[in-house]
């Protein structure tokens, strides 16, 4: 199902490169899409985003964080400070390399009595080619790995517990530029290795009986997959996308994917300045 869904998507924006017939651009004429892909946003420019603060300290380096998980405190008992940093390893022609990492810890507190923190540290490394004025392929090797630990009460007992689980992804963008501002495009993502969750716990559950815990579980999907076709209006200072797919929802950012399948929204609108 999601290739038949893919193979459509690229079908359908390989046929927008026909209509793509103005004039040849030099390399920084047309405005650069520089999300999920290996474009920087440039040495001194501010981005002030939906999904992402980024900015760029060289041509070469950007930082940035992710605004939602710092803005799911006001709803759930959960606070996520995060900090990414982006570098270009080379650029020549019509190829580009970056590197990102990124890390997000979680702190969970819920009615006083049960603490837990993750750990999550994607690294990605993507990588855009040029192989039309107007036609861009970007491509995004991802590691991810998470780990968590706290301690709760269980039957007013102290327990202490950890999981750990990581995971490898890939995802393709075809971007066709139709005008100067103006982009279709069409993304999918598929995670084809998902390690076991490990997950270890010890505490007493009385004065006299102590409990350890230590095994590997399943995960409920262990091969998510999303296909998304959308559009990307690249304005000087201002960058909207849009898009709409289907899959397995991958929460921005952090891209741990979501185990429910179902319609997936695609969206973001960045300020640059």
């Amino acid at each position: 199902m999601y290739r038949v869904l893919l193979t459509g998507l690229v079908l359908i924006a390989v046929a927008l490169v026909g209509v793509t017939g103005a004039r040849a651009a030099t390399p920084d004429d047309l405005p650069r899409l520089d999300e999920r892909t290996a474009l920087m946003i440039g040495a001194k420019r501010l981005k002030v985003g939906v999904l992402s603060f980024d900015y760029g300290l060289v041509e070469r380096v950007s930082i940035g964080t992710d605004p939602p998980p710092w803005a799911a405190r006001a709803f759930l008992p959960v606070m996520v400070p995060n900090l990414h940093v982006k570098v270009s390893v080379f650029e020549r022609g019509p190829v580009a390399v970056t590197l990102q990492g990124a890390g997000y810890y979680m702190v969970m507190k819920e009615n006083g009595t049960a603490v837990g923190s993750a750990l999550a540290v994607p690294l990605s490394l993507f990588a855009s080619f040029r192989f039309q004025p107007r036609v861009w392929l970007h491509g995004e090797a991802t590691y991810v790995y998470a780990h968590g630990f706290g301690t709760g009460d269980l039957n007013a007992a102290g327990i202490n517990g950890q999981v750990a689980a990581q995971a490898a992804q890939g995802a393709a963008m075809l971007e066709v530029r139709l005008t100067r501002i103006f982009s279709v495009t069409a993304l999918g993502r598929y995670q084809p290795w998902t390690g076991r969750l490990a997950f270890q716990g010890d505490g007493n559950v009385d004065r006299f009986t102590t409990v350890d815990i230590n095994g590997t579980a399943k995960p409920r999907v262990e091969h998510p997959w999303m296909a998304i076709g959308g559009v990307a209006f690249l304005w000087r200072h201002v960058h909207l996308i849009l898009g709409v797919g289907y899959g397995y929802y991958f929460v921005p950012g952090i891209d741990i994917p979501y185990p429910n399948k179902g319609f997936v929204p695609d969206g973001s609108l960045s300020v640059i300045l």
